[in-house]
């Protein structure tokens, strides 16, 4: 584009007085009325800092919410994750470069994540099935390997029992 092709510069508002325009804009402000809420509309509740269906019983609640997402079995995994990541990192720096200073942070780093990551693992699975575990944290419905999973663990109590007792003996 050259300098001569641009248009010429149009106001926006062409008819509105521009003495209207200072007195709007140096007129003092007047405040805002109150907000009045009613505590028990359920459409106000969760400005008033209360939602029981939520579990959110004040403002503060909203603030630790990252806080507290770090804080779960979830989120605990996932830093554990992390720290696997940073773990392979540094041992395949010490593994490539096989100096003092890359040998001993992995050497410290590794064990300490595989053993986190080791709890935090087991803690997410808890002592239902991985694949149930997986389907939920990505919102699916996944009951029916809930239910496949309790009654297969029945199943081999039962089985273990009746073996103990002479019962329940499966046919060869």
């Amino acid at each position: 584009m050259a300098r001569g092709d641009r248009p010429e510069r149009k106001e926006l508002l062409p008819d509105i007085d521009p003495e209207w325009v200072k007195s709007a804009i140096s007129k003092p402000e007047e405040e805002e009325p109150e907000q009045v809420f009613d505590p028990d509309d359920p459409d106000s509740v969760w400005i008033l800092g209360n939602d029981p269906e939520a579990k959110i019983s004040s403002v503060a609640d909203r603030r630790n919410l990252i806080h507290k997402q770090m804080l779960s079995t979830g989120g605990q995994f996932v830093v554990g994750l992390i720290l696997i990541f940073v773990a392979l990192g540094v041992t395949i720096m010490a593994i490539t470069n096989p100096v003092m200073k890359y040998i001993i942070p992995a050497a410290i780093i590794a064990p300490i994540s595989l053993f986190y990551m080791r709890a935090r693992w087991s803690r997410w699975l808890g002592s239902a099935p991985y694949l149930y575990r997986l389907m939920s944290s990505l919102g699916e419905d996944a009951e029916n390997i809930l239910v496949d999973h309790e009654e297969k663990k029945r199943q081999k109590y039962v089985d273990q029992v009746g073996d103990l007792y002479g019962s329940n003996k499966k046919k060869k």
